[in-house]
């Protein structure tokens, strides 16, 4: 199946591939519809195919046959590499914003513990990254709604279940915000030493779904090991959609941010002490969500999960693979960045508006 291609990243770029351990994953299933939809991102999204950006197993219906994935995802990935996943159905979910929340088949903790369970007789012994829930941590931290949820106890019983395999390594997501207070940076090492008594906790996995630059989420990982008071754990960052420092620098905006760019790709050649990886967990050009009720600084679009071509464009032409590597831009039938998120693609672009200027001058004779 075309969407279940395998990826590696085995001779991208020599600082990269050098004693890398290779990340695998499947192709983003929205990239498969994408490439038909939108011919004129297709060159740049087979690019970032190559890259092993991380495969989602989760309980929300518009990921589809996740079961399946995770089967092609082992049968397809050699046992050298390090199969990248993303775990994603913790009941209540995303409870504080609510976008990724609906859909959902995990309702309860013993549904969680299925859906885990699962995921492990799957993955069984092969080398594997886990991004365990993101956000969750965080949210825990700000004491609100995922406390009533209880995402602590089911955090727990995940992690337990998926450090039964000696070659997994996870880091569990914590939203980076909070570690920008002392008193939440407090919690969220209280909360992570807690979870580390369960199983084996490698770190904790930053910026997931976010824009912020790596030099100030290194930073903030630096805050979270003097708040854990251990270097010995360490970080992960999501540095898919970061390239531009400045494109939040004075901004909270996490929805479809206009000014972002797709960021350095995934690799554990950081050249950071305290950065294990730099890995792509969410899909560049997959929407935050509908962004309605957001800052001027968001972009609207389709629902969360769905491909927004309008966004992913000005990822594309904003980031790294243009600006460091010197590829090709995609043409950007929206440059003010303006968009509703549903304006039907042409993938004609400026020829059609050519013609129109033609024809128009023809019924008036010129």
């Amino acid at each position: 199946m075309a969407t279940l291609l395998v990826l590696f990243a085995l001779a991208f770029l020599a600082d990269y591939v050098r004693g890398a351990d290779t990340l695998c994953s499947v192709v983003p299933a929205t990239y498969t519809d994408a490439k038909t939809t939108y011919p004129d991102s297709a060159f740049a999204l087979e690019q970032l195919e190559t890259l092993g950006i991380a495969t989602w197993y989760s309980d929300r219906g518009v990921d589809g046959d996740v079961e399946q994935t995770m089967e092609d995802l082992v049968s397809s990935c050699p046992e050298s590499s390090r199969l990248s996943v993303v775990v994603y159905g913790l009941p209540n979910k995303d409870c504080d914003a609510g976008y990724s929340s609906g859909d959902s088949s995990v309702i309860t903790g013993a549904d969680y513990e299925d859906f885990i369970n699962t995921l492990t007789s799957i993955i069984g012994e092969r080398k594997v990254l886990y991004v365990l829930e993101p956000d969750a941590v965080g949210l825990l931290a700000d004491g609100g709604c995922a406390v009533e949820y209880g995402y602590q106890s089911n955090l727990t019983n995940a992690i337990s279940l998926l450090t039964v395999n000696p070659n997994a390594e996870v880091y569990v997501d914590v939203g980076f915000w909070a570690l920008e207070q002392s008193d939440t940076a407090e919690a969220v090492a209280q909360i992570v030493k807690e979870l580390a008594q369960a199983g084996r906790v490698k770190g904790i996995a930053l910026n997931t779904s976010n824009y912020r630059s790596t030099t100030q989420i290194a930073d903030l990982c630096s805050t979270f090991q003097t708040a854990v008071d251990s270097t010995d754990i360490h970080c992960i960052i999501d540095t898919s959609r970061n390239f531009q420092e400045f494109a939040n620098a004075s901004s909270t905006e996490w929805c479809n941010v206009r000014k972002a760019g797709i960021g350095a790709p995934p690799t554990n050649v950081t050249d950071l002490d305290n950065i294990d990886y730099f890995v792509y967990v969410k899909p560049p050009g997959d929407s935050d969500g509908t962004c309605v009720d957001q800052s001027a600084d968001a972009m609207r679009g389709p629902d969360a999960g769905e491909f927004f071509n309008d966004h992913f464009i000005k990822l594309w032409n904003q980031g790294y693979f243009v600006n460091q590597q010197q590829m090709a831009t995609i043409y950007d039938p929206n440059p003010d960045g303006s968009s509703d998120g549903v304006r039907p693609h042409n993938s004609l672009g400026p020829w059609l508006t050519t013609a129109a200027i033609t024809i128009g001058l023809l019924v008036l004779g010129c």
